[in-house]
């Protein structure tokens, strides 16, 4: 269970900083924020993908994936990143024949960007490799605790999302 940090005698203790659940998950977020940016974990995602692939090239799949086609902007916006960036990023992606470009018929300015088949099966194996840290976690959890935190994690996913379009606003 999280533990509540000491606040200083005197000090006000808000409704948020004497919620353990939500400390709990803040620890959850921060655990799995240090899982993202391991270098042993990049590692062996990356050995999984059997291509070479940075960080940004992994992002920029897995982006493609969930939203694709996408257009070229819209990707460097998800990636926080300028459009020049962003191209620069995906020639390696196109020059191994993971992600296709093609025109915008209505707008020849605008370049959409999907997977191709070798590049699904990369996000398929990268992916493949994360779960594996979830799988061996949840070993000895039943399938109905395995379903129900799925839901809720969903339910969690899809309420921070609605509050993030919201300002942080629920």
């Amino acid at each position: 269970m999280a533990t509540v940090p000491d606040v200083a005698p005197g000090a006000p203790v808000t409704p948020l900083l004497d919620d353990a659940a939500l400390h709990a998950l803040y620890e959850f977020t921060e655990l799995i924020a240090a899982n993202v940016r391991s270098a042993r974990q990049r590692e062996r995602v990356v050995r999984a993908a059997r291509v070479p692939l940075t960080r940004a090239g992994l992002n920029g799949l897995r982006i493609i994936e969930r939203h694709g086609p996408i257009a070229v902007s819209d990707l460097a916006r998800r990636l926080g990143v300028d459009q020049s960036t962003a191209s620069r990023q995906l020639r390696p992606l196109e020059e191994a024949r993971l992600i296709a470009r093609a025109v915008d018929e209505n707008d020849r300015r605008v370049a959409w960007l999907s997977l191709t088949p070798k590049g699904r099966r990369v996000v398929a194996r990268t992916t493949e490799a994360w779960l594996e840290d979830y799988e061996t976690a949840l070993a000895g959890w039943s399938a109905t605790d395995r379903a129900h935190l799925g839901e809720l994690l969903d339910r969690l996913r899809n309420d921070l999302a609605k509050s993030r379009l919201n300002g942080g606003k629920p």
